[in-house]
């Protein structure tokens, strides 16, 4: 695209993204408020690379912020090939638990792909899930997973901040 057509699909999108915000009446219309305020900022953002690069018809190839977030993604994709590699190399070959509650749990860990696992590992996860609830043991493969999820992002140079769960209104401490 050329600088004019740059320019004509900005004008466009901030024209939609006004006209959308006057409309809003419910989720839907929300949604699509955000696709348009995500339209326009990309195509502000493109316009500013072609001003920067000082190109005189956009490029993909020679957009840092595109080379960067391919790069980004190859080495995420790369991180989660090595995890689920492996999980796998740890789970071959290894007999599968009898309990349900014990296969959550090592699959989990497995995910996790921290270490190999060995029989005193399995026969923790058998305790572990004769000792918990369901719902206790899918709330610790949520941990593991995040925690996989977060190490993953280290990996990769991805930053995030972890979430702040707001504690349940019943778990609060009880005033006397």
């Amino acid at each position: 695209m050329t600088r004019e057509q740059i320019t004509k699909a900005t004008e466009d999108a901030a024209s939609w993204e006004h006209h959308r915000s006057k409309v809003c009446e419910n989720d839907g219309e929300m949604a699509a408020i955000d696709g348009a305020i995500q339209a326009h900022k990309e195509w502000r953002r493109i316009g500013y690379v072609m001003d920067e690069e000082k190109m005189e018809t956009y490029n993909p190839d020679a957009d840092p912020t595109v080379l960067r977030w391919r790069r980004e993604d190859a080495e995420l994709e790369a991180a989660e090939a090595a995890a689920r590699h492996h999980a796998t190399e740890n789970s071959a070959g290894k007999p599968a638990a009898a309990d349900p509650g014990a296969e959550v749990v090592l699959t989990a860990l497995a995910r996790a792909g921290l270490h190999r696992l060995d029989d005193d590992d399995r026969q923790a996860a058998r305790q572990l899930a004769a000792l918990l609830d369901d719902a206790t043991l899918h709330q610790v493969a949520d941990w593991l997973e995040r925690t996989r999820q977060a190490a993953l992002q280290q990996a990769t140079g991805r930053s995030q901040r972890p979430l702040y769960r707001r504690p349940r209104p019943d778990s609060w401490p009880q005033r006397t």
